[in-house]
């Protein structure tokens, strides 16, 4: 508690003249490790803003590189890649002898990783929204050179209108032309193999850009179904599974997702980098140029058109009948009554329940959409506070609905006594 109260406490007056004179600090947004970060008004224009405060007392982390030497580093890449729309804006920076001010845009939904607690799981057209942005702003960050090295949905942030932010470049690195990079960083999770290899290998031959592309692919298979590919409670069984490029579409929740982002997220979760699809190419994948009309499974599309077949092939009869003869109003008139309440019945479609299937629902209810996004969603509503602790993304715990071996077999010695 008295920790808390310390790090609710602003820097002194005196030590941040210049930040104080133009911003006025406000709530608390979120913390780090030597860090946090406050909204704050700017004065002369009353907009707001978010205020990273850096603490510079520990000033060495286990590198060895000094706290304010690697916030430089961030702040000179921060501004090489400013200018995109995907890309979060650097407004200011003031410095302290203590103190380091980084004053941003503000991006008032927050962290994607919140917004995908908070619903469970993306829709199609949801995913293939952010991941369009999130892939074009990683080709805007190559295009300078500079590989990102910790793309997650934590350091993927959403403005008002859910446009996608990309930040927190403190891991980022600027590279020559054919340079490659040997150190270990990021999180667990999203650690492509070829980084894991460097820290395991002595002779490995470093990695580059591709690590990138294999983040995307785990942020994209995280959308989707909720839960990260590799995860595992065992840290050393999830990396082994990194090694190995394994993972699967195999949960219930795949079964409502078609086949291009599957396709797509095979493309990017290659574990040979060489062979990995390249930023643009992954943009220019049928995926990002599917034309929907809505963001519902295709299932009660199938539905309603077999329950409606004939009043559908009754409006193309009349369609083609009008087509070739000579005007007439009325029979005008009713096809054009016909179309419109085609279109009500199209528009209500997300609306519509799927067929719910009693033989399923009695022997496996999860895989019953509507009830696994019921059970998912309460899940999350229980257990959401504590799906954030640590790296080890916890949330995917909640998606572990398959007994223990052990207690499935007590269970089973039990009853057969």
């Amino acid at each position: 508690m008295a920790k808390e109260e310390e790090d609710d406490k602003l820097p002194d007056q005196d030590a941040a003249k210049e930040f104080y004179a133009k911003y006025e600090p406000k709530e608390i947004l979120g913390r780090g490790i030597s860090s946090t970060v406050r909204r704050c008004i700017e004065k002369e224009t009353g907009k707001a803003f978010a205020a990273k405060i850096i603490d510079l007392s520990n000033d060495n982390n286990s590198e060895g590189v000094s706290a304010k030497e690697a916030t430089k580093q961030e702040v000179a890449i921060l501004r090489h890649v400013a200018g995109h729309s995907y890309i979060i804006e650097l407004q200011d920076v003031f410095e302290s002898p203590t103190f380091i001010f980084l004053v941003f845009e503000l991006c008032k939904n927050g962290e994607l990783f919140d917004y995908l607690t908070s619903v469970v799981t993306l829709s199609e057209k949801k995913t293939r929204y952010i991941m369009r942005q999130v892939l074009e702003g990683v080709a805007h960050i190559h295009a300078r050179n500079i590989v990102h090295r910790d793309l997650k949905p934590e350091n993927i942030l959403l403005d008002d209108n859910l446009n996608v932010k990309i930040t927190d470049f403190g891991f980022a690195k600027k590279l020559a032309e054919g340079e490659l990079v040997h150190e270990l960083c990021g999180t667990p999770g999203y650690l492509a193999p070829e980084t894991l290899k460097c820290s395991m290998f002595e002779d490995a031959p470093g990695y580059s850009y591709e690590v990138d592309v294999w983040a995307c692919g785990v942020i994209m298979y995280t959308l989707l179904v909720g839960c990260p590919p590799f995860w595992h409670r065992k840290q050393m069984v999830m990396l082994r599974n990194i090694m190995e490029g394994k993972y699967s579409f195999s949960s219930p929740e795949w079964a409502d997702i078609s086949e291009e982002p599957k396709d797509l997220i095979r493309r990017l979760l290659v574990v040979d980098p060489k062979q990995r699809i390249s930023i643009d190419d992954a943009l220019r994948h049928p995926f990002f140029h599917t034309m929907q009309l809505w963001d519902q499974d295709i299932a009660p599309l199938k539905y309603a058109l077999r329950k409606n077949s004939r009043r559908f092939s009754r409006i193309s009869e009349m369609a083609l009948k009008l087509h070739h003869r000579k005007f007439q109003a009325r029979q005008k008139f009713q096809w054009a009554i016909l179309v419109v309440r085609a279109m009500i019945r199209l528009q209500r479609l997300k609306f519509t329940p799927e067929p719910l299937s009693l033989d399923t629902a009695r022997t496996d209810p999860y895989r019953v959409k509507l009830l696994r996004k019921i059970v998912d969603g309460c899940a999350f509503r229980v257990y959401g506070h504590w799906v954030k602790k640590g790296e080890g993304q916890n949330r995917a715990a909640l998606f572990e609905n398959i007994p223990k071996t052990e207690l499935k077999h007590i269970y089973v010695t039990n009853l057969s006594r």
